[in-house]
């Protein structure tokens, strides 16, 4: 329609205005302007319109550094007593936090060990404040591997019934309402976890799989056998 303007780029049809400042489907040198012209500038204007801007020094890193546990630790110990009046204003980020607190034990029962392993290091994707904490990873298994694993274990269990090497009677609740958190550093880190419920492998029926066996992700860069990282 008469006094329409047409899109960035784009010939104008007879009664539509170009947008001020435009050449109606031509370069700046005066000639008609070919595809690649319109696609390059189409390209730079979204990238103008829709790009992330840059900031401290023209540097983009949307990556974060992984941090060592001490910094976790510290950041949970620091926060033990939250009365303190230099966390008031960081009430509104615990509150935001807690409905995700559901997901937060979700994944910790997710990457619990399995009881052939003593221990598990695992990624942790934690708030500054210590507000929230997450274990940032998924436990991917191969399933044949994975129902071995637990049918040794079943009859190594069965054994442990009768035994009690393993067994310890927990009382319940572990914490009075009143008892601060215990610092993992100072009184659980040094301490040596129980020994791993395995199974004995026999070195000659049990010779192809006795290395391997027990082990996190096993075979997982084993080529042929296992696709990589995707760990299938």
């Amino acid at each position: 329609p008469p006094g329409m303007m047409a899109p960035p780029g784009m010939m104008a049809p007879p009664g539509m205005m170009a947008p001020p400042g435009m050449l109606q489907g031509k370069s700046s040198g005066g000639r008609p302007m070919s595809l690649d012209d319109k696609a390059a500038k189409w390209s730079k204007l979204q990238k103008k319109r829709y790009g992330t801007a840059k900031k401290f020094g023209g540097q983009i890193d949307p990556n974060k550094e992984a941090m060592p546990p001490e910094h976790i630790r510290k950041i949970i110990r620091d926060h033990g007593d939250m009365s303190s009046k230099k966390f008031r204003h960081d009430k509104r980020v615990y509150l935001g936090a807690l409905k995700y607190v559901p997901h937060a034990v979700f994944k910790l029962l997710e990457n619990m060990p399995m009881p052939w392993e003593e221990e598990r290091q695992v990624k942790v994707l934690y708030h500054v404040t210590g507000a929230i904490s997450f274990v940032n990873e998924i436990p991917l298994v191969i399933e044949p591997l994975y129902i071995a694993q637990w049918s040794a274990t079943w009859i190594m269990m069965r054994r442990e019934k009768r035994d009690r090497k393993h067994f310890k009677r927990m009382r319940f609740p572990p914490f009075d309402d009143e008892e601060p958190p215990l610092d993992y550093a100072d009184n659980i880190l040094d301490i040596e976890p129980p020994e791993a419920v395995r199974m004995e492998l026999d070195a000659e029926d049990d010779e192809r799989v006795i290395e391997w066996f027990y082990d996190h992700r096993a075979l997982q860069y084993e080529q042929g056998r296992v696709n990589g990282p995707s760990y299938k």
